[in-house]
C-alpha cells in the first residue's frame, strides 16, 4: 500500500514539475515584447524652445523654422517602445541630414528603421500694411510694404505683384533687394505702359510657392504738378501770327506719350497772360491743344504756358510752365 502511495505521489510531483516549467517557459516568451515603435523625438533648446519631430512612415520629420540657423549636428531625446533599443542612442550627436537613420530594435529582436528628414518651415508671408496706399503712374511710384516673414526662404524669390481688381490682371513691382528686411519691402510700380491702367489694385507678397494675404492700393493717373513729366512748345514757333491765327500748343512727355493720353480733354482752361481759353475753346487731342488768338494784342511778349486740369484726386489743378522765347511763335504785342 506504502508503495503504491508513494509511486502516485512521484507522478504528480512529475506532473506538477512539468506542468510548471511548460507555465514559466509560456511567460517568459510572452514577455518578450514585438514593439520597435519610436514614440518620441525632441531637440532641446533649438530655435529658442523644444522642437518636437512628427513619425510617419519610417520618417523622422523635423520641421525647422526657416529664419532660424540649422545645425550640422543634433543631441535628440528619443523614447521608444518600453523594452526596445534604439541606435544611434538617444542623447547621441548625429548629423542633422537624411543621411542619420535609427534603428529600433525590440525585445523579440523585431528591428525597423528610421530616416531623419528635416524639413525647411517657411513661414506664409503676411502684409499687415501698405504705405502709401494711394499712388500715381510715373509721378509717385513707391511703395513700403510692412508684415512678416518676407525672408523665409531665398531672397531672389520675393515678389510682389498687383492684380487690377476691375479685370484681374496682374503684374510685378519691382523690388529694391538692398533694403529688404523680414518686415519691410521697399517696392516700386513698374514702367508705365498702355496695358496698365488705373483703379483699386490687390498687392501681395509671393515667396516661391507661398503666396501672402492681400491689401488693396488706388492708383491714379499721373499727378502732372510733378515737374519735367510733360513738355511744351508751339507747331508755329517763329512764326508771326495775327489775331484769328490758329495756334497749335503740342505737348509732349517721356513715356511714350502715355501720360499725355491720360490728360486728352481733360484740360479745363489755357491762359497765356491776358489770353483766357476756356474748354469750349480749346480743341484737344493726345498730343496738342489748339486755339485761336483773340483780336487785341498782348501787353508784353509771352513767357509762360498755364494748363488748368482735373488732377488725380478730382481736383482742379494748374501746370505752368516758362517757354524759351525760341519755342514760341511771334504774338501780336502791343507797341
Amino acid at each position: 500500500m506504502m508503495e503504491r502511495l508513494s509511486k502516485v505521489v512521484l507522478a504528480l510531483g512529475a506532473c506538477t514539475f512539468f506542468l510548471l516549467q511548460s507555465c514559466t517557459k509560456t511567460a517568459q516568451e510572452y514577455e518578450k515584447r514585438p514593439y520597435n515603435n519610436i514614440e518620441t523625438f525632441v531637440l532641446m533648446g533649438y530655435a529658442g524652445d523644444s522642437i518636437n519631430a512628427t513619425i510617419n512612415n519610417g520618417n523622422i520629420i523635423v520641421y525647422w523654422a526657416a529664419e532660424a540657423n540649422m545645425p550640422a549636428t543634433i543631441k535628440p531625446n528619443i523614447v521608444v517602445s518600453p523594452h526596445a533599443t534604439i541606435s544611434p542612442a538617444s542623447g547621441a550627436e548625429v548629423a542633422f541630414n537624411t543621411e542619420t537613420v535609427y534603428t529600433v530594435t525590440a525585445e523579440d529582436g523585431s528591428k525597423q528603421t528610421y530616416r531623419l528628414k528635416p524639413v525647411i518651415n517657411r513661414a506664409v508671408p503676411k502684409i499687415s500694411m501698405i504705405s502709401p496706399n494711394s499712388l500715381h503712374w510715373i509721378s509717385s511710384t513707391q511703395i513700403t510694404v510692412t508684415g512678416e516673414y518676407f525672408l523665409s526662404g531665398d531672397t531672389a524669390a520675393v515678389h510682389v505683384y498687383a492684380q487690377r481688381l476691375s479685370d484681374g490682371f496682374e503684374f510685378d513691382l519691382p523690388i529694391d533687394y538692398t533694403k529688404l528686411t523680414m518686415t519691410n519691402i521697399t517696392a516700386n510700380l513698374p514702367d508705365y505702359t498702355d496695358i496698365l491702367d488705373t483703379g483699386v489694385h490687390k498687392i501681395r507678397v509671393k515667396i516661391g510657392d507661398r503666396v501672402s494675404d492681400e491689401k488693396m492700393v488706388n492708383i491714379r493717373m499721373p499727378d502732372i504738378s510733378f515737374s519735367g513729366l510733360m513738355h511744351f512748345s508751339f507747331e508755329e514757333a517763329g512764326q508771326r501770327l495775327f489775331a484769328g491765327d490758329s495756334v497749335t500748343l503740342k505737348i509732349s512727355d517721356d513715356y511714350n506719350g502715355n501720360v499725355c493720353k491720360w490728360y486728352k480733354k481733360r484740360f479745363t482752361k489755357l491762359v497765356i497772360d491776358e489770353y483766357a481759353f476756356d474748354a469750349q475753346a480749346l480743341t484737344q487731342t493726345d498730343s496738342t491743344v489748339k486755339f485761336k488768338l483773340p483780336d487785341y494784342p498782348l501787353s508784353q511778349k509771352p513767357t509762360a504756358v498755364v494748363l488748368y486740369f482735373i488732377d488725380p484726386y478730382y481736383n482742379q489743378a494748374y501746370l505752368s510752365m516758362l517757354l524759351n522765347q525760341a519755342l514760341w511763335p511771334i504774338i501780336p504785342v502791343k507797341s
